[in-house]
């Protein structure tokens, strides 16, 4: 408890610090359309990149895919300026201007619509002051994608089911092992497999994944009882999700035989649970955090990029092609975190081997 309450303070700090410093977004990447490529419409992308908030990432000729461009986040809205954008003006058919935003990160989002509306409408102020009409020379039509709606839940929905998941998957290996070290019972185990390691963590890995799939067939249910959309490709999901449980479990086996005592196991789980949903760059965007050392934290565990390809497949209607980035990561966690775990109880079974022999020695002389 010492500990929590002297490195648990330092270590949140330092890293909701990295996270948060900076207190605001910046330079959210914006693709504008531009299909009429005159004098007006280059003065209007320009006011678009002013803002500290707005980066004009790309200026494109033509419509774009709008799938293909907000997925994974390559871009927060995309602004068509239409043809013949400046002649209307001139002869008083409002264009309309198009801004489409995605609204799968609702804190984003909202930065995103709220600058570019406010550009907007100061360069329609300025035209209609310029050109001495009574009233507004353009349109403004906004449409959001993904969530449309913008409800809370449906956004934050995701991140809550994997935080969940991930601290039970965690807590219960971690317990697992260490109540077998506090037993005395990890050696037996060791023996009845062979002195295998493999066959050790096997042995603890398939029942707890089979007992994981009753927590995902509930989950499945909550979609249905609070009335949320399924993910329109399952397979991928349940590909993520199967790498990340399995990822998880062996870094609760890592956490159970490196700490030896339950109540110790559950409180290193317990510090590590709330800086990993933090600077997951779920909610705040993760090009967006101050500083490497949130970005580095996060790389290390599943949550990262489990969580955003959950949001990808579930918000933004995503298939396998459009997760690849996250899934490869996910793999790359699970073959280390799978050679750190065994590794890890190689060297405890070596060390308590080491120990029976020296006892019985001992014992005989």
């Amino acid at each position: 408890m010492v500990t929590m309450l002297i490195t648990g303070p330092i270590f949140y700090g330092v890293l909701y610090g990295s996270v948060y410093s900076r207190g605001k977004l910046i330079e959210l990447p914006i693709i504008v359309v531009d299909q009429d490529n005159t004098a007006m419409s280059a003065q209007l992308v320009d006011m678009l990149d002013q803002p500290e908030i707005l980066h004009v990432k790309e200026v494109k000729g033509e419509p774009v895919d709008l799938n293909k461009v907000f997925i994974g986040e390559a871009a927060y809205a995309v602004v068509e300026i239409p043809y013949n954008f400046q002649l209307k003006m001139m002869r008083w058919q409002y264009p309309e201007i198009k801004t489409h935003i995605n609204n799968a990160n609702l804190l984003a989002s909202g930065y995103v619509n709220r600058n570019i509306s406010g550009v907007i409408q100061t360069f329609n102020a300025m035209k209609t002051a310029t050109m001495g009409r009574p009233s507004e020379v353009l349109h403004l039509n906004t449409y959001r994608l993904f969530n449309p709606a913008g409800t809370y839940f449906l956004f934050a929905w995701p991140s809550y089911l994997f935080l969940v998941l991930e601290a039970v998957v965690m807590v219960v290996f971690a317990l697992s092992l260490a109540s077998e070290r506090e037993n005395g019972s990890l050696w037996a185990l060791y023996e009845q497999g062979k002195q295998s390691v493999f066959l050790l963590m096997m042995g603890k890995l398939i029942p707890y994944l089979l007992l994981s799939l009753i927590s995902m067939v509930i989950y499945s249910i909550y979609f249905y009882v609070f009335k949320q959309p399924y993910p329109k490709y399952i397979l991928p999901l349940l590909l993520s999700n199967a790498v990340f449980v399995i990822t998880c479990a062996f870094i609760g086996m890592i956490v159970g035989i490196l700490v030896k005592e339950q109540l110790k196991s559950l409180q290193a789980l317990m510090i590590l649970s709330m800086p990993i949903y933090i600077s997951s760059g779920f909610s705040w965007p993760y090009d967006q955090q101050d500083g490497q050392l949130a970005q580095w934290f996060s790389s290390l565990f599943p949550y990262m990029p489990s969580v955003n390809a959950l949001r990808i497949l579930l918000i933004e209607e995503g298939q396998l092609s459009d997760i690849l980035k996250y899934l490869n990561m996910q793999c790359i966690q699970l073959i280390v975190y799978f050679f750190l775990a065994y590794l890890t109880i190689w060297l405890v079974m070596r060390r308590i081997k080491s120990s029976t022999v020296l006892l019985s020695i001992s014992s005989s002389s």
